[in-house]
């Protein structure tokens, strides 16, 4: 067994040390490049075909630049792209960044058409260090008549910075013996800038579900809610922000006839905001107070609440060239009964171990002992299977895990999309 075991760890250290002599040895001259886009929105096909002097790597240990994009929305709904380019190998020192901006309602063409247009100036200055740099040639494209960019403030906007979005959609399906179809609604109001940050949001929800048994007998559910909130948002500097909230609600899920809420909420960012993108590590804490008028008599014996809470949340991001890292611990407690209270923790992390392997971790806990609104005796076998209440739990979990590993050509990054649609 010792043999065995030792001629194993042989056997897998010459096949690490061919993949990686393989790697480094290579006759192509293009730059290198390891695209790393953890928000998604990235079309990699897209970049291999309209980029041809860059060779996309399949692993970040193989590139000349490690581009990692990251994206935030934008107070109008779009998207601020973040792309920093790491330089690795022969370009070790050096680091560049660029931003860019996609407006709301933009198309898929639109998107990556900027996204390769951003790409490719941030690549250039590097390509042009290389051999076939003299195929590079600068183009600036003016509008004509184009006036020198005014100052934010003195833009005349007939809107002042509001944006408004609706959406309607709905959804079905129908068998012999079942059906079910779902209708939402939401509109949202929003006015950002640096200094404040205002919004108001309105959604309701609409569920059908029929059902027809082995005895002929008919089921037939119906699951209603309706929500709406406002809310403002004072940045004080770099890392202080103030804010309140205001809004109201019922769910026929959760019991609630009719609800009101408010509350003042103060957070920290121990980075500058400026660097969202990219890390953030916060600190909120929330203090307020909920009315609920309930359908039915709840498990304390209430048909209706006046309760008091407060809210404690610590959050932190990170998307760096080793991978991303996302978590959130909060608590909340109800204060006229300290027995009423929940305690949650999620994360989610990709790590880029070594050449090619991947680990991907992701799990949520909380311990729950808040739910005020339960209403009073058992549900039913209905209720239960078709999700019409929320059911008493004293805890929930849910996670995951999971590796890839990823060998072979660094250099196949041929774009042949035939008969995909078949695997779809």
């Amino acid at each position: 067994m010792p043999r065995l075991r030792r001629s194993l760890v042989l056997l897998v250290s010459a096949l690490l040390a061919s993949v990686s002599s393989a790697a480094q040895g290579s006759d192509d001259l293009r730059l290198r490049v390891f695209l790393d886009c953890p928000g998604g929105g990235c079309d990699r096909n897209h970049l291999v075909t309209e980029l041809p002097f860059a060779l996309w790597t399949q692993d970040r240990l193989d590139a000349d630049v490690h581009l990692l994009v990251t994206r935030i929305t934008t107070g109008s709904g779009g998207g601020e792209y973040t792309y920093t380019f790491l330089g690795q190998r022969r370009y070790a020192s050096r680091v560049d960044t660029l931003v860019g901006f996609v407006p709301p309602n933009t198309s898929d063409e639109l998107r990556r058409r900027e996204m390769a247009r951003v790409v490719k100036i941030g690549l250039a200055p590097l390509a042009l260090r290389l051999p076939g740099g003299e195929y590079f040639s600068l183009l600036y494209s003016a509008p004509k008549d184009a006036p020198a960019a005014p100052a934010l403030k003195t833009l005349n906007d007939p809107w002042n910075f509001w944006v408004y979005r609706t959406r309607l959609n709905g959804a079905g399906n129908a068998e012999s013996r079942s059906s079910s179809y779902d209708l939402n609604a939401s509109l949202n109001a929003s006015r950002v800038t640096e200094d404040w940050k205002i919004s108001f949001n309105a959604g309701q929800q609409y569920r059908d579900s029929r059902y027809t048994l082995s005895d002929g007998a008919e089921r037939w559910f119906v699951l209603r809610s309706a929500e709406a909130s406002a809310r403002a948002v004072k940045s004080l500097d770099d890392h202080w922000s103030l804010g309140a909230r205001a809004g109201t609600a019922f769910s026929e899920f959760s019991n609630i006839q009719a609800s009101g809420s408010v509350d003042a909420s103060a957070e920290y960012n121990w980075y500058p905001w400026a660097e969202a993108t990219s890390r953030q590590l916060t600190a909120l804490v929330s203090v307020g107070g909920r009315y609920n008028d309930y359908y039915e008599t709840t498990i304390y014996g209430r048909n209706t609440d006046l309760l008091p809470v407060a809210r404690l949340v610590f959050a932190g991001e990170s998307r760096q060239a080793w991978g991303t890292v996302d978590t959130q611990a909060r608590y909340t407690r109800y204060l006229r009964d300290s027995r009423t209270y929940s305690v949650s923790f999620s994360g989610r992390t990709n790590f880029r171990l070594t050449r090619g392997l991947s680990l991907e971790l992701r799990g949520d806990a909380a311990r729950v002992n808040d739910q005020v609104f339960l209403s009073r005796g058992d549900a039913t076998d209905d209720e239960v299977l078709t999700k019409q209440r929320a059911l008493s739990t004293a805890f929930r979990l849910s996670g995951g895990v999971g590796l890839s590993f990823t060998f072979g050509s660094i250099y196949n990054t041929i774009v042949n999309p035939r008969l995909d649609d078949l695997d779809r």
